[in-house]
């Protein structure tokens, strides 16, 4: 009986400790993080485009020149990143291999100016904020909507509106509408079109910045940047029609510049908390803020990437 009893206690606190331990380990439904995060920097005195391990780590160049290449964003169907660049004296559209090379310029039209790319997810076309002609003296161009091939042909202006512009364009999970910034009401608004032009809605109606928004990986929800609350800057996410708001970070900092993690878990985000822009990443639930970069350079522009 005694052999029993002594036997039996340190199994049954070790079942009962292993019980424990499943129970409340965090995350434990949930895949481990994994990806890179490309953005842009100007650590070496213009914007060149970098990456770094979701778990942090050292940053890798992957462009090196003296014009500043912006805005990058994960093109799927090919695995690279396209991104814009003034590198030929005026913004155009590149894409390149993950590792920075093969850089390629889409569109060869010197009289286009072109930002903020997003490729549709079959990678056949592209959606990008763009203006036909517009000086390289210019103080300022309206921009529209535009999509194209993704050769750099066929482009058509979805807004068409010359009195305000529009940027940041985001394809749906589907391929088959586009969400974009437009001031075309007096402010910052967010709308969503057809991928043809048609059935323009907007989604956000308030007197704040509402701006770039970012459809979930399931296209249920739309991620945005905005200042409504008044002095600084969040981010937000709202249902994919636009409805039932919610504050992801409420601080005294501003945070803008979201992408989604590609398993719809995840945000990474802007934020000037320290003075200066860093890259953080912050679950979709307000939780669990972890800081990727820490310098005292502008880091902005984060795209996730598996």
């Amino acid at each position: 009986m005694i052999k029993k009893t002594h036997l039996a206690f340190p199994v049954l606190l070790l079942v009962l400790v292993s019980l424990a331990c499943s129970r409340f380990q965090p995350g434990a439904s949930e895949p481990p993080l994994s990806g890179k995060i490309v953005y842009q920097s100007d650590q070496n005195g213009n914007f060149d485009l970098y990456s770094i391990d979701v778990h942090g780590g050292v940053p890798v160049r992957l462009t090196d020149t003296s014009a500043n290449d912006v805005s990058p964003t994960y093109i799927a169907a090919t695995k690279q990143i396209g991104f814009s660049s003034d590198r030929e004296n005026n913004w155009n559209i590149y894409r390149m291999d993950m590792s920075g090379k093969n850089i390629q310029k889409v569109i060869n039209n010197k009289d286009v100016v072109a930002d903020y790319p997003d490729w549709s997810p079959d990678g056949k076309f592209i959606a990008a904020s763009l203006v036909e002609k517009c000086a390289t003296t210019a103080t300022s161009c309206n921009y529209d909507i535009y999509t194209l091939n993704a050769d750099g042909t066929q482009l058509k202006n979805l807004t068409n509106t010359p009195v305000a512009s529009e940027w940041v364009p985001a394809w749906s999970p589907d391929g088959q509408k586009i969400a974009f910034s437009s001031d075309r009401d007096g402010d910052a608004e967010i709308y969503v079109i057809n991928k043809d032009g048609s059935h323009l809605v907007k989604l956000t109606d308030n007197h704040g910045y509402d701006g770039r928004p970012r459809w979930s990986p399931d296209g249920k929800q739309i991620a945005f940047e905005t200042d409504r609350d008044g002095g600084d800057w969040d981010i937000y996410i709202m249902n994919a029609d636009g409805s039932n708001p919610r504050a992801v970070t409420v601080n005294t900092t501003s945070d803008f510049s979201e992408s989604w993690s590609p398993d719809g878990n995840w945000l990474v985000y802007v934020s000037n908390n320290d003075g200066d822009n860093e890259i953080f990443i912050i679950d979709k639930n307000g939780q669990r803020q972890q800081r990727l970069t820490n310098n005292t350079y502008n880091d902005k522009s984060p795209t996730w990437v598996p």
